[in-house]
């Protein structure tokens, strides 16, 4: 079952934005090191080479189509530029000396917005202080097997990867808390289904599509028959029992592309992606029969629910959501009245 996520949207937006920030700053930094401190600059082409590949690896991140989907692979791209780009600069400006190395935080900390996980930020700091010895032993007079130097990139690094582990774990937190909000506004309290507002959205989007590439679509309204007779004899808690268990036998008879909700009071619906009215057809038998089929104990006392349904499908009987949604409705209201009808 789907569901909107315009805040998870929102967040890997941001984090493209800080990656972005990050880029430049390491470049303006590497610019200034250039115009005001140029005999620190002792290979001048590799640092050219280096400040050159960090600004095509962000013009191709943001313009070529298979770096940009999913996010996750323009992050990375971005994240392994910025590694690249330190790395080489700093071996042109001294190696183990060189100023660039505590610029290492930032890919250390763009890794944290972006992706939001410890483990993440762990991994890439080993990566970084490998990176660090390598440097150490292409530096002159430098003994990285001793003490000394274990110490000198630990209290270079340590902090930078302290500082984005906690970024990282305040990201996870969040992006917890973002999602739970965004399921409590997407769905309904009682049953765990969509709310209307929200299948409304995902009908639209659905609709779309269909018509853009001619997919036919089901919508299912589900009442529950007789829950007002059932709330006053046996009580809200018992009729709030009987949702529940209609909720789950809808949601056991659709497959995982189709969506459910609660429309309102005692009925439901559901849209039923890429299907014709025989499919329609046989899901909405399945989600009668799989409803009846099930009890709830009330008060000692099994409570067996029925459903009245009606099916409503694009395109062959209307070409807009909401007259189907509102046909759906009436071919629901003509199959309780014939349950409903004495028999002659």
């Amino acid at each position: 079952m789907r569901s909107a996520q315009p805040a998870a949207i929102q967040t890997q937006g941001f984090a493209a934005r800080a990656l972005l920030c990050l880029d430049l700053l390491v470049l303006a930094i590497g610019a200034l090191q250039f115009a005001f401190v140029p005999f620190s600059v002792s290979r001048p082409m590799l640092a050219a080479a280096s400040l050159g590949l960090l600004t095509v690896s962000i013009l191709f991140a943001r313009t070529v189509p298979t770096l940009q989907r999913p996010i996750a692979r323009q992050h990375a791209v971005d994240i392994g530029a910025l590694i690249v780009c330190i790395t080489m600069f700093a071996v042109a400006t001294g190696a183990a000396h060189s100023f660039f190395v505590p610029l290492y935080l930032v890919p250390l900390v763009g890794a944290a917005l972006a992706f939001g996980r410890w483990w993440v930020v762990l991994l890439l700091s080993c990566l970084i202080a490998a990176l660090g010895f390598v440097l150490g032993a292409i530096t002159p007079q430098i003994d990285v097997g001793g003490p000394e130097f274990g110490v000198r990139l630990l209290s270079v690094l340590a902090p930078g990867a302290a500082v984005a582990l906690i970024i990282a774990a305040l990201i996870e937190q969040m992006q917890s808390a973002v999602k739970r909000i965004s399921d409590l506004a997407s769905t309904d309290a009682l049953t765990g289904l969509l709310n209307l507002r929200s299948f409304e959205e995902i009908l639209q989007q659905e609709h779309r599509k269909s018509e853009r590439f001619g997919r036919p679509y089901t919508i299912v309204v589900v009442d529950v028959d007789n829950l007002a007779q059932i709330n006053e004899t046996m009580g809200h808690d018992a009729g709030s029992q009987i949702l529940g268990a209609v909720a789950a036998a809808i949601t056991r008879s659709i497959r995982g592309s189709d969506v459910a909700a609660r429309l309102g009071g005692d009925e439901f619906v559901v849209l039923l992606t890429e299907a014709d009215s025989a499919m329609g057809g046989a899901i909405a038998t399945r989600i009668r029969n799989n409803v009846y089929a099930g009890t709830v104990s009330v008060a000692n006392r099994l409570v067996r629910a029925n459903v009245n349904v009606g099916t409503a499908n694009f395109p062959e009987d209307h070409l807009y959501p909401k007259e189907l949604m509102t046909l759906a409705e009436q071919n629901m209201e003509q199959d309780r009245a014939l349950r409903r009808a004495p028999a002659s």
